[in-house]
């Protein structure tokens, strides 16, 4: 009995959310009430797929626009959200279809991203206002 009054607290701890505590973010776009977030979930795995999300916070929610783990960059231009890829958009070997439209915004893909081979981890960091 004492082993099972241990273990369900152990249970509950680990089914506490984290996940956005968990996140290190690349890049952010703010535009209106809205924000582009690029961001990869901290772990050991030697690679970890990134997010890019658009986040509504008049709504308070959250859609996702790619999960990929070739993403080069993202970058706003007036209402087109730009993503760059090296190659055709993939979550590790398999290939992905992109929306063209989210919200108000169009989404182009360029994908004549050339890799630099293998070289520094990118530059990351924790969002502080959670």
């Amino acid at each position: 009995m004492r082993k099972f009054l241990i273990f369900i607290p152990i249970i509950a701890l680990g089914c506490v959310n984290t996940l956005q505590e968990d996140r290190l973010y690349l890049k952010e776009i703010k535009v209106k009430n809205k924000v582009i977030e690029w961001f990869y979930y901290s772990n050991v795995a030697s690679t970890s797929a990134d997010y890019i999300l658009l986040y509504d916070s008049k709504n308070d929610r959250s859609d996702t626009i790619v999960n990929s783990t070739n993403i080069k960059d993202v970058r706003l231009t007036n209402d087109t959200i730009t993503l760059y890829f090296y190659g055709k958009p993939k979550i590790y070997d398999t290939s992905i279809i992109i929306k063209k439209k989210m919200d108000e915004f169009k989404i182009i893909i360029d994908t004549n991203a050339i890799s630099p081979g293998p070289g520094p981890s990118r530059k990351s960091y924790l969002k502080k206002d959670l």
